[in-house]
């Protein structure tokens, strides 16, 4: 999974220059390290960039956020933490929100210049152990109650104990200390923020990020796999991750609700495209795309069969895909697909489409760029 572990083999020319940390492994000061300033920022490991008003703006490991206006140079934003950032959204041009490991979330209000930390690992433990607590609390009332019909019974047992798991591992957590990365983030609005990561953690906020309520025992998830992405169409938003799992909500994630998945591997990306649809894709290759708000499923076949990471509107009405070794396909309106390898080889982990239709990529080697792909 590209998002949760860092590409450090590919950095060891830039570490002195970004930030000469070591990390132990039960040290987090990297939590609250500021980010380094750092000349070659753009060539660190990137992992999603994302358009706010004018302004292109990625994130990457070491705590690296950079911003481009227009046509301008990229510059290095001030940052709080200095852990692997895997995500950044921004629902308007001044509001953003950008997610990482260790359970960390920043939160800028000047389109990305500044960002404050809203929510740390720590933090995040102490919000799941109070969540899951009452939860069992409100299981355990339902079970006494004695009102519920065999089946009903059944599945309170099961939620019962799933929860009991989960907050058996919070509490250990809370003394080995945060670990878990998020992996995704949607700004719905300034108000409504939904994060999500490893081992189904998943938080969502409806104060724009001043505090969190805690999903994971929301979410049917009972082995924990992996929550990899989100995206929304306006209305419905969708939740994807490890080993087929899809699911709908129709709340702006309040509650959520599984769609049979076309596919039993994992996804590493979402996307909807200007045309409302839906793409999934991920392992080995594996894109699909609903047109009816994931009621059923068409696959479109690669002959490059990488890992999938990120999709991106095309110039034409159809969508770019950039994944491992450098690939970049595009898909036009009717269903053309047309791939290439990016001369660097890298792994590519997002694609932004810029409005003389070339395209800005981030991934292993930083900030790369490409021509539009000719039409056939």
């Amino acid at each position: 999974m590209i998002k949760a572990t860092a590409c450090h083999s590919v950095l060891l020319g830039l570490t002195l220059t970004l930030a000469p940390v070591v990390v132990a492994a039960n040290d987090f000061d990297i939590i609250t390290a500021p980010a380094m300033v750092a000349p070659l920022a753009t060539k660190a490991t990137l992992t999603e960039i994302t358009q706010a008003g004018e302004q292109a703006i990625a994130v990457g490991d070491f705590g690296v956020i950079v911003r481009r206006e227009a046509a301008g140079a990229w510059q290095q934003a001030a940052v709080p933490s200095s852990v692997y950032f895997t995500a950044v959204d921004f629902a308007n041009a001044k509001h953003g929100w950008a997610v990482g490991h260790h359970g960390v979330i920043v939160h800028s209000t000047d389109g990305g210049a500044t960002w404050q930390t809203q929510l740390d690992g720590f933090a995040l433990i102490d919000l799941q152990i109070t969540a899951f607590e009452q939860r069992l609390i409100d299981l355990q009332q339902q079970l006494d109650s004695g009102e519920l019909d065999d089946d009903t019974l059944m599945v309170v047992e099961e939620q019962l104990m799933s929860v009991e798991f989960l907050l058996d591992n919070a509490r250990f957590a809370k003394e080995e200390g945060p670990t878990r990365p998020f992996l995704d983030v949607i700004a719905l609005s300034e108000d409504i923020v939904i994060a999500v990561g490893a081992y189904g953690t998943a938080v969502r906020s409806t104060d724009g990020g001043a505090s969190w309520q805690v999903l994971d025992a929301q979410i049917n998830n009972p082995s924990e796999f992996h929550f990899n992405a989100l995206a929304t169409d306006g209305t419905a938003l969708y939740l994807a991750g490890e080993q087929g799992l899809l699911f709908k909500s129709d709340d702006q994630g309040a509650s959520f609700y599984e769609i049979e998945p076309p596919y039993s591997g994992s996804y590493f990306g979402l996307f909807v495209d200007t045309q409302r649809r839906l793409w999934a894709f991920g392992l080995r290759g594996n894109v699909f795309y609903s047109d009816d708000q994931g009621a059923s499923f068409a696959q479109v076949r690669l002959s490059n069969r990488v890992n999938i990471n990120a999709a991106a509107d095309a110039y034409d009405g159809g969508v770019y895909l950039v994944g491992n070794a450098g690939m970049v396909a595009h898909i036009d309106a009717t269903g053309v697909v047309q791939e290439i390898n990016h001369p660097s080889g890298a792994t590519l982990t997002d694609v932004l489409v810029m409005p003389d239709q070339s395209l800005t990529l981030v991934g292993q080697q930083g900030v790369l760029t490409m021509p539009a792909m000719a039409q056939k």
